[in-house]
């Protein structure tokens, strides 16, 4: 029996390891996708401490599993519109607090995701999207909110839960804050030479939902998002079903968008318009 030439072995080494690298892609992307950021208790204490308007939210989502957020009521009338906030990929959500002091009129509730601030468990599509519903019931059946009246806001991967809890739920409105119309397309663009349609178990795809939207949409988009191509945040506004207004913040990129002043003024026109139709 002969020996197999050095080059065969060369390659089998190399198919060998591209498959063994593929394998890591499928089974442990989620630590490529998701970035939870934790507090400690300390952490939340000096939150406690400097923000006492904001109210501790804790609302079980499953026997085991706890999620955990921050209502910040700015409104004088009760029940009040509620205003419910989905991060990005990254994004604790408790350093937003100060920003919701602007949203004059409305409660604002900021929640963690699992793994993320004092949420409980670990990330992933599925529980995001079914999370995102009980937070809403829970919300939605609180004297002190106006169920008729809700906005759902969502960032980067938020916007998919935002577009989710808005097609399951009867919503006021929406912000879609640097949305994309599927995962897909910003995994390919993010990794050309892999074959993502392949690996990817988290589509977070909005584009079977969006053409059945009936309310209003505002997005926003970052001129130079370096992380989900501006095309990507125009197809899903274009599917949308409902009344929709986007605007491009010029000069802003994917994690400084909410920096321009117009930022602000887009939203809080928003909600002021979706205060005037109730």
């Amino acid at each position: 029996m002969h020996a197999l030439p050095r080059w065969i072995w060369l390659i089998i080494v190399v198919f060998v390891f591209i498959v063994l690298m593929l394998a890591l892609l499928y089974f442990f992307q989620h630590r490529l996708i998701f970035h939870p950021t934790s507090l400690s208790e300390d952490e939340a204490d000096l939150i406690r401490s400097q923000h006492p308007e904001a109210d501790e939210i804790t609302i079980p989502v499953t026997d085991e599993v706890s999620v955990h957020g921050w209502l910040i009521s700015n409104a004088e009338e009760e029940p009040a519109p509620l205003l419910i906030y989905f991060g990005g990929n990254a994004q604790e959500v408790s350093g937003l607090i100060p920003e919701t002091a602007k949203l004059e009129g409305w409660s604002v509730l900021l929640m963690n995701y699992r793994g993320y601030g004092l949420s409980e468990g670990a990330p992933d599509e599925e529980a995001l999207l079914g999370d995102a519903l009980m937070v809403y019931d829970e919300m939605a059946a609180r004297e002190d909110i106006d169920e008729g009246n809700v906005v759902t806001m969502g960032r980067s991967i938020g916007s998919a839960v935002a577009t989710h809890l808005s097609a399951e739920r009867d919503v006021q409105g929406t912000i879609l804050i640097s949305p994309f119309d599927e995962f897909l397309n910003v995994a390919k663009s993010q990794f050309p030479v892999l074959p993502v349609e392949l690996l990817l178990r988290y589509p977070f795809d909005s584009t079977k939902i969006a053409p059945q939207m009936e309310q209003p949409l505002l997005a926003l988009i970052a001129e130079k998002d370096e992380i989900i191509d501006p095309a990507y945040s125009k197809s899903l506004v274009e599917k949308w079903g409902g009344p929709k207004e986007s605007y491009v913040i010029e000069g802003e990129g994917h994690n400084t968008v909410h920096l321009s002043e117009m930022y602000q003024a887009y939203i809080q026109n928003f909600l002021q318009e979706m205060k005037q139709e109730q």
